[in-house]
């Protein structure tokens, strides 16, 4: 099971126009959405993956790790982010069978909660969602 630590949940990802904050706003191409906490999960996972393939099942053990859920959940989550994403949509690409793939190019800026306006850069790792560094 993965829990979210509070450096985790500082960090930004940005993603071609878009960063999604530490605080689970989505914002850019003139949108500020405060996306539903499975939606900023899913997205935050993706984002971490480095674009390799994250299996629904790996999703849906990683975002609802406390309990049964169908698969048409990740699926209108899924379906969400993409309508939230307007024209960049297709970065959530379908694997027919398999999962999902975040095609674009991912970026980090791990903030220090008790320093405002400073950040660190850091790893994310794609298996669990966590900050390191070095």
């Amino acid at each position: 099971m993965t829990v979210l630590s509070e450096r985790m949940t500082t960090a930004t990802l940005f993603f071609a126009r878009w960063t999604l904050h530490g605080d689970g706003r989505l914002t850019g191409d003139g949108v500020d959405i405060q996306l539903p906490p499975k939606e900023w999960h899913v997205l935050r996972l993706l984002l971490v993956s480095g674009g390799e393939l994250m299996t629904k099942d790996r999703l849906l053990e990683l975002a609802w790790p406390h309990g049964e859920v169908a698969e048409e959940s990740l699926t209108r989550c899924i379906y969400s982010l993409r309508k939230h994403l307007r024209a960049d949509k297709g970065f959530i690409k379908t694997i027919y069978g398999r999962g999902y793939r975040f095609t674009c190019a991912v970026s980090i800026e791990e903030h220090e909660p008790r320093r405002a306006g400073q950040g660190r850069a850091g790893r994310i790792c794609s298996a669990c969602g966590q900050v390191s560094h070095g």
